[in-house]
């Protein structure tokens, strides 16, 4: 753990060297996040419910989707490193050292956009009417859900292991992912929402922890972490699993 931290903080530093480029990918980062705030507010006030979600729902949804993809980015950024690093045989690096091999790999890149991410879900919280209360399940939320997108996306770039180069598939697949918990899950019905827990873990990722912090259970809670544990232990097993059939590319040679 101490090895990743010290990791991360490297990482971090090289994301924001550049102090100009970070401040500009934040405005905008920050503008675009805004745009989809307003759309959703327009929605809403045509449609009052969409299921059985109001507006506040819909803004907790956001801060804690935003806060955990921005989390995610930051500290395991390197999961867009995944796919390349195993198809080019950039995978020797993090083999020859002690350390897990998996963990070096995420955390050896920090992207600064997250941290755009992460302040827009600062603000959706200001803008939202949160009880005191609700704030340590949003926390948690947002925790869960940097882990499970980082567990999506490291399963997905795995793949490569198998499949060969699909490191653009993999990556459509993580923007999808993203993309749909952006839409309450209660919208969908039949197969569709079926797949929306399992295939596309958006309504993990974004309705569980709306719920939690709606209804303060401790059922839901127990389900959002033991998903998200689930989704952990996956993503290891697939990406050492797949470790096995890896070509090592010489770059030492």
């Amino acid at each position: 753990m101490r090895f990743f931290l010290c990791l991360l903080k490297t990482s971090i530093r090289n994301s924001l060297s550049l102090k100009w480029a970070f401040f500009i990918e934040l405005i905008l980062n920050i503008g675009n996040n805004a745009i989809f705030f307003f759309m959703w507010w327009i929605f809403f006030q045509r449609f009052p419910l969409v299921g059985s979600w109001n507006f506040q729902d819909l803004l907790i949804m956001m801060a804690i989707v935003r806060g955990g993809y921005g989390l995610s980015r930051i500290c395991f950024g390197g999961t867009k490193l995944l796919a390349d690093a195993i198809i080019t045989g950039g995978l020797d690096r993090y083999m020859t050292q002690p350390k897990s091999p998996l963990f070096h790999l995420l955390g050896s890149k920090s992207q600064s956009k997250g941290w755009s991410h992460l302040l827009s879900s600062i603000l959706l919280c200001a803008f939202a009417e949160i009880h005191p209360l609700q704030l340590p399940l949003i926390l948690l939320g947002i925790v869960c859900t940097s882990l499970i997108f980082t567990a999506t996306s490291t399963i997905a770039h795995s793949l490569c292991f198998w499949f060969g180069n699909i490191g653009e598939v993999s990556k459509r697949y993580v923007d999808s992912v993203f993309l749909f918990v952006h839409y309450p899950v209660n919208i969908y019905s039949g197969l569709m929402q079926v797949c929306m827990f399992t295939i596309l873990p958006a309504g993990v990722i974004g309705y569980l922890p709306v719920q939690l912090v709606k209804t303060y259970s401790w059922t839901l809670g127990f389900c959002l972490l033991g998903a998200s544990a689930l989704f952990v232990s996956i993503s290891f097993f697939v990406f050492y699993r797949g470790l096995r059939r890896y070509t090592s590319g010489n770059l030492f040679i």
